[in-house]
């Protein structure tokens, strides 16, 4: 993994280009980026990649801490989250010791494997030692090692550990009809802390009854305390970034969650296959310019710090 030094404080940013709301200057510092990734291609845990149809072209390549900043500084954007790409902790051990170096990474969300309790006490004490930034541990459903992991009750057992250790759990899904398999892991560790990755994966450009479905799973998991969602990764689907494509989702996210429950995520590189950083980021202003002031605020910062930084 590339973990070169670039470790100045982010510009305001200058916003040619950028449509919706401009954030005031105070907001603007406090914008955090909850999903992004950084990786070299060649590392076993990105043979994912190799996977990927054609479209998926512009994110076959070496994204570098330097090449990512550098898309953040240009937008305006002043911190963020780390993700994990892969199923590994050498990964997660790798991105530690890069957000041990860099202020502006105000977390990670490393891996470890969930099939059992003892996989993931052994993966959470081979990553210890890197740092202590580790804010969260995302699960992939469908990914191995740990395949379908959402539908196995031992999942349960280590959602129970993460919350003990006071870690956030981000929760992967590859369509909206994966939402219902999270009901039954949070409510059965209630006072847990989760984040629905990429909106639920909403059904862009889909029918009616994948949209009622999609509605009915969201309405169901906002109603649970302590669930957040991540405004992210509605471009992908269609392979581009409108407002348009997400004005329907934002409504019901922000009816249903509310502002203080959602924040804003790039997913870059992943974004890539459909828009750049700074249109990516224009497309997210444009769709939450029907929120206040103090709305948008916790959406473009508060939100990720409450979430990822609570105590």
């Amino acid at each position: 993994m590339t973990v070169d030094n670039h470790a100045e404080e982010s510009p305001a940013g200058d916003r040619r280009g950028l449509k919706g709301p401009a954030p005031d200057p105070a907001v603007r510092r406090r914008i955090v980026d909850t999903h992004v990734h950084v990786w070299e291609q060649r590392r076993p845990w990105m043979a994912w990649l190799d996977e990927r149809p054609a479209s998926w072209d512009p994110v076959r390549d070496d994204f570098s801490w330097s090449r990512l900043r550098t898309e953040l500084d240009d937008a305006g954007v002043s911190d963020l989250v780390l993700v994990q790409a892969g199923t590994s902790t050498e990964e997660t051990r790798l991105l530690l010791e890069l957000a041990k170096r860099e202020q502006s990474i105000i977390g990670v969300v490393g891996w470890v494997g969930m099939s059992s309790p003892g996989t993931t006490e052994n993966d959470l004490a081979a990553i210890s030692e890197a740092g202590g930034k580790l804010v969260g541990v995302r699960s992939l459903h469908r990914w191995q090692p740990d395949g379908e992991i959402l539908a196995d009750p031992r999942v349960v057992d280590s959602c129970r550990i993460l919350t003990d250790r006071g870690l956030t759990i981000d929760l992967f899904v590859n369509d909206h009809t994966e939402l219902p398999l999270l009901l039954p892991i949070i409510e059965a560790v209630p006072d847990g802390r989760y984040v629905i990755n990429h909106l639920g994966r909403p059904p862009v450009g889909q029918d009616a009854t994948a949209q009622r479905l999609w509605s009915l799973a969201m309405t169901r998991l906002a109603a649970l305390a302590d669930v957040y969602v991540k405004f992210s990764g509605w471009g992908t689907v269609v392979q581009r970034a409108t407002a348009a494509d997400v004005a329907r989702y934002a409504e019901h996210v922000f009816a249903t969650f509310g502002p203080a429950r959602t924040m804003y995520a790039s997913n870059w590189p992943v974004a890539l296959v459909a828009a750049d950083y700074r249109d990516t980021f224009a497309a997210t202003l444009e769709a939450l310019s029907g929120l206040s002031p103090t709305e948008l605020d916790d959406v473009l910062g508060g939100t990720a710090r409450a979430c990822y930084l609570a105590k």
